[in-house]
Order: C-alpha cells, then sequence, then structure tokens
C-alpha cells in the first residue's frame, strides 16, 4: 500500500502526520472488508472521503465500480456479505437486526438501481437450482434478503413516517412522492397474491393468527424484486425488523426478491428457504401452514385461499376476500393528498 502516499502526499507536519494515520487506519479497514488494493489507491488518488463505506453511501458506490471492472459476481457478493458482516445464521435479535441493518447508507432508497444489480449478481452466481445447495455464501445471501427487507422498511419509515402515523401511511405518501398518479411506467404493484404471507396455526382444532391478532396481510412490491408487507394494522411485517420483533414478522414477513417473476424466483427466493432459513425462524414459524390455492370440490379445500367458508375465512370472507379488502383501503389512501 506504500504506493499510496506517494500519490497522495501530507505534509511532513504534526497535523499532516496525523492525517496519514488516520487515513492508513481507514485504509487498512477497508482492505479487512475486501476492497482491493488497486481500488483503494484509485480512491485514496482522488482524495475521496473514506469515513463512510456503508452500502449505498458515495465511497461505496465508487470502490463497487472499480472492483467491477474486475471481480466475478460470486467475488463481489462474497465482498457485499463481508461488507454486511453476515453471520452463517441470523439471531433475529433485535440489537444484531439493528447492527446489519446500520451497514446501509440511510438515504439508499427501495427503487435504487443498485438492488436490481445485486439481484442480476445472484441470478449470474447461482445458475439452475444451485442457489438452494449446501453453500456458505448461498445461506448468507438467502438470510441477507430479510435484511435487505428490514432496511428497505427502515427507510420508508425514517424518510416518510410522521408521528403518531402507521407505516402503511408512511408506504403510502413514499408510493406518491416516487411514483405519481400521471407516472407513465408501473413501477409497482399492489395486491400480488399474498397467500404465502398469511399463515396460520391450527391447534386441537382452534385457528391460531400469529401475535395472537386476526390480520389479512397485503403485499406491495416494486419491480417484483422490492417487498412490503403490511398486516391489517398498517404495520411493517419483517423477519428481522429493526425496530419490534413480532411473530407475525417472523412467520409472514418481507423477503426481498433476487429472482423475476416465474422458474427464477422458485430458484432463487422459495426452493432456497427449506436448506437456508435461520434456526430461530423454523422454530418460530414451526406448525404455522399457508393456505393452500384449492378450488372447490378439490381436496383440502377447507384450507383454501379462497374459500369463504374454510378454516381460513373470517366472518364468511375467504382469506383471500379479505386481503382484497385491505388492498382497497391501501389504494384509496395512495388516492389522499398529504403534504
Amino acid at each position: 500500500m506504500g504506493k499510496f502516499w506517494s500519490e497522495h502526499r501530507y505534509p511532513f507536519t504534526q497535523k499532516g502526520i496525523v492525517e496519514r494515520y488516520r487515513v492508513a487506519k481507514r485504509l487498512l479497514l477497508l482492505r479487512e472488508q475486501g476492497w482491493s488494493d488497486d481500488s483503494l489507491g484509485r480512491a485514496v488518488a482522488r482524495q475521496l472521503d473514506l469515513s463512510d463505506s456503508r452500502i449505498g453511501s458515495p465511497l461505496f458506490f465508487t470502490l463497487w465500480r472499480l472492483e467491477k471492472q474486475f471481480k466475478s459476481p460470486r467475488q463481489l457478493l462474497d465482498l457485499l456479505v463481508a461488507i454486511v458482516g453476515m453471520p452463517e445464521d441470523v439471531t433475529g435479535e433485535r440489537a444484531e437486526n439493528q447492527a446489519l441493518v446500520a451497514r446501509f447508507y440511510p438515504n439508499l432508497a427501495p427503487h435504487d438501481s443498485f438492488w436490481w444489480e445485486l439481484s442480476q449478481l445472484v441470478d449470474q452466481a447461482f445458475p439452475c437450482q444451485t442457489m438452494s445447495q449446501q453453500d456458505l455464501l448461498a445461506r448468507q445471501l438467502h438470510q441477507l434478503r430479510y435484511v435487505i427487507s428490514s432496511q428497505q422498511a427502515e427507510y420508508v419509515r425514517q424518510q416518510f413516517k410522521r408521528s403518531g402515523e402507521t407505516d402503511r401511511q408512511a408506504l403510502a405518501r413514499y408510493l406518491r412522492k416516487v411514483y405519481p398518479w400521471w407516472h407513465w411506467k408501473k413501477d409497482y404493484t399492489i395486491g400480488s397474491s399474498a397467500r404465502l404471507h398469511n399463515k396460520l396455526k391450527f391447534e386441537q382444532g382452534t385457528k391460531r393468527y400469529p401475535s395472537a391478532y386476526p390480520s389479512f396481510n397485503i403485499k406491495i412490491l416494486i419491480h417484483f424484486h422490492t417487498e412490503f408487507i403490511l398486516d391489517s394494522r398498517g404495520n411493517f411485517l419483517n423477519e428481522l425488523d429493526a425496530q419490534e420483533v413480532t411473530e407475525i414478522g417472523i412467520v409472514n414477513g418481507a423477503s426481498f426478491n433476487y429472482g423475476k417473476a416465474g422458474k427464477r424466483h422458485w430458484d432463487l427466493d422459495v426452493d432456497t428457504v427449506r436448506p437456508h432459513d435461520p434456526a430461530f425462524r423454523n422454530q418460530v414459524t414451526q406448525g404455522f401452514r399457508a393456505p393452500n390455492r384449492s378450488g372447490r370440490g378439490e381436496a383440502e379445500y377447507d384450507r383454501s385461499y379462497f374459500n369463504p367458508q374454510g378454516l381460513y375465512a373470517e366472518k364468511g370472507l375467504s382469506n383471500h376476500q379479505q386481503t382484497k379488502l385491505v388492498v382497497r383501503e391501501f389504494k384509496q389512501l395512495l388516492k389522499k393528498r398529504s403534504r
């Protein structure tokens, strides 16, 4: 790393020596994260501020663009999980959730193009069904999906939520600002099937909702990759929430999607749950099951998402019908003007 100093001179004074020491210390930390000497040398030559390398920061994007020139998709993903500090298994504890979310720059928005770039890297690094095989990086990336969803929920809360408001109100304000009504391209969808996010447990014939309150949870997607889950009360549901850890969040929470709709979604996001979910979530979700897609007259129609008299129904409406009512409420909220 000695060549750095010939490119970026410091005066031989007390102030200059202190500054050189500060930069050297920061460079060593960045090197430990996995950034290459070449990229760091260019950053020093450009006299970039090295103090903030959180994912999404100006320094991160500069170094990331440099690394992309010679690193493979897998090497880039290895670098990313190292920066986040992803363990082999997350614990689900709030302190850890907060620490992981804190590795992201607070202005990294859910609609930033970096997320689509990340999805492409995962798609390239894990062809066919290799994402669900025993592989430490695959396990870390699968669990990173929960961290990303938590980070994106925190962005909406911190940037758009006002005192006394729900997450739902904040999300509506965010969507109105980023995608106003005249926006020509439909970049987000409301009301995509949330069947898998409406799991219940049946104990001795008694229906039990996670967190012990009836809720019909809806899904909002941005470019299919970014996912928000809202419960009937207007709360974000996340497996690794940075503000409040809840049973309903762990069971029915959001997870960022690496794949696109179709087979790659199953390869990268659905089939990975069984081999790579963390132990704490496996324990909490035990016994909870999502409604099935059976139609009238088919086997196990009593557990169908569409049965208005089935086990997942409430007040004469199917689980699907109940979620549609919540979707309608959210769409009405989107139409309201707010400052």
